[in-house]
């Protein structure tokens, strides 16, 4: 699938490798003292593996941008290798409106496609949230909030009601409707702490409703989550499904 943060991409890559190239040329052209002397330091051997992993490096980088872009454009890559190999030896002229035009193009193309990519996905994610919420819901013991948010209740916990000012210890799960999981204290095998109102809005809402060594599984919709934003691994209009377990609450005033 395609990778939205790496689709628009390309030119910015070129630009910093043709930059790059530049501050190269001038970091030979300096002659002080002090660069002599590192550079008679280096072994021949030092100095092949060092450009042979920056090589690789640099390699990696534009194939992983050219494979997030292998459903929109099909490079030539003995062109991308001879465009390369110009920069290198300082054959590019950056002037050179044929380039420009080129580049300019291109970056247009891109940035379209990860456009009409993201409102697609967006739209797909709004599909399956609202499916998920409505199978969710035929689970036993299954309630819906005034805000949207619907929750079921595993344990309530003991203690005192948690309050927004509270910093809780949690370990949580949490997943899209088709079950990916996108980040996981669990997995991680560390708890993390909060405090609670500097949380997504059906969190805030969601944790109020147990207590202390309390479960509960939330699935926040949308508007209670991150919105329209693309969140990297959470698309746009996502519904998010939580399991969480609160291990410990600070009150406020004791956390002071």
């Amino acid at each position: 699938m395609l990778n939205i943060k790496k689709i628009s991409t390309l030119a910015l890559l070129i630009s910093a490798a043709v930059a790059t190239v530049a501050c190269n040329e001038k970091a030979q052209a300096d002659t002080s003292k002090t660069t002599q002397t590192q550079a008679a330091q280096a072994t021949t051997g030092d100095v092949k593996d060092s450009s042979y992993a920056v090589g690789v490096l640099f390699g990696t980088d534009l194939k992983g941008v050219i494979d997030a872009q292998k459903d929109l454009i099909t490079y030539d890559q003995a062109k991308l290798l001879a465009g390369l190999n110009d920069a290198l030896n300082g054959k590019i002229d950056l002037n050179n409106p044929e380039l420009g035009n080129t580049l300019k193009s291109l970056d247009e193309t891109l940035k379209n496609a990860s456009q009409k990519k993201a409102a697609e996905q967006a739209q797909k994610a709004q599909q399956e949230g609202e499916k998920f919420v409505a199978e969710f819901k035929q689970k036993d013991g299954v309630k819906t909030t005034e805000s949207g948010l619907v929750y079921r209740i595993e344990k309530a916990g003991e203690g005192v009601a948690i309050k927004p000012e509270d910093t809780i210890k949690v370990h949580y799960t949490g997943k899209l409707p088709n079950g990916t999981v996108f980040d996981s204290s669990v997995e991680r095998g560390e708890p993390v702490e909060f405090v609670l109102n500097q949380l997504i809005p059906g969190w805030i809402e969601g944790l109020q409703l147990i207590k202390k060594g309390g479960k509960i599984e939330l699935v926040v919709p949308p508007a209670l989550g991150y919105g329209d934003q693309d969140m990297g691994q959470i698309p746009a209009n996502s519904t998010l499904h939580f399991e969480l377990e609160v291990l410990d609450v600070t009150p406020a005033k004791a956390a002071k």
